[in-house]
């Protein structure tokens, strides 16, 4: 049985991850909107972010991102220098094939976006640092799934549950075992549409010089694009930058 997750903690992360460089502050009225929490709840969760630096008080009722989230930040690319190393490697990638490119590493409820390159395209699709991608349903997932133990990937699945819950799929377990056994020896993974509709990517593994699976990198977009010609230059162009990044590995 999973450890029960702390929702207040998890309320206020979702709180964060609401400002990017579009939406510089925010105040409670927007908070309860996007969250559905009633005004109070919201506010409430504003001023205890604020009581412990992760916000600043702009104005009146606007709170913007406060000092310990920018120390954390210099403190995260000093200890964790991954993002700041793979980020060009996603560049040209995504310069190379036109599409956007992410990496994830290994979290309990799923991949989770450590980097991203968003393509130049004028329809594109974005995914942000930070999103956490369901195990059964993305390409990123079923790789990781793939190079698990079984006992370990059991384990993984309960933890990650939370985010099946959107998808009505049903998956027959038998048959998705051997899905799994198919990406472990191609050593990529598909998504056509698994996870979003109209939506593909295509995975690969990074692996150390112990043979650890690091990191998994995808390009990402509309399905439409993503046909039998373009998967195979995907492949190709994403094994080379897994071996880039494994070169530099350390």
């Amino acid at each position: 049985m999973s450890t029960p997750l702390n929702g207040s903690l998890i309320k206020a992360f979702e709180i964060l991850r609401l400002f990017d460089e579009d939406q510089s502050e925010l105040s409670a009225v927007t908070v309860a909107q996007k969250l559905g929490l009633n005004t109070s709840t919201a506010h409430r969760f504003l001023l205890t972010l604020e009581h412990v630096g992760a916000l600043t008080s702009l104005r009146r009722g606007h709170f913007g991102l406060g000092p310990r989230l920018e120390e954390l930040g210099r403190l995260a690319e000093l200890t964790n220098p991954l993002p700041v190393m793979v980020k060009p490697v996603l560049d040209a990638v995504s310069k190379d094939l036109n599409e956007s490119v992410m990496a994830c590493r290994l979290n309990r409820l799923g991949p989770v976006c450590v980097s991203v390159s968003e393509s130049e395209r004028s329809i594109s699709v974005i995914v942000k640092t930070g999103t956490v991608l369901p195990f059964q349903h993305s390409a990123q997932g079923r790789l990781w799934l793939a190079h698990m133990t079984p006992e370990t990937r059991a384990s993984y699945l309960q933890d990650g549950a939370v985010l099946r819950a959107h998808s009505q799929k049903q998956i027959d377990p038998e048959s998705f075992t051997k899905d799994l056994e198919t990406v472990r020896g191609k050593g990529y993974a598909l998504n056509l549409g698994d996870n979003e509709p109209d939506i593909a990517a295509v995975s690969v593994p990074v692996w150390n010089a112990e043979g650890d699976m690091i990191l998994s990198l995808s390009v990402f977009g509309m399905l439409s694009r993503f046909d039998a010609e373009f998967v195979e230059r995907a492949k190709s162009r994403l094994r080379a930058a897994s071996s880039e990044i494994s070169s530099k590995w350390k």
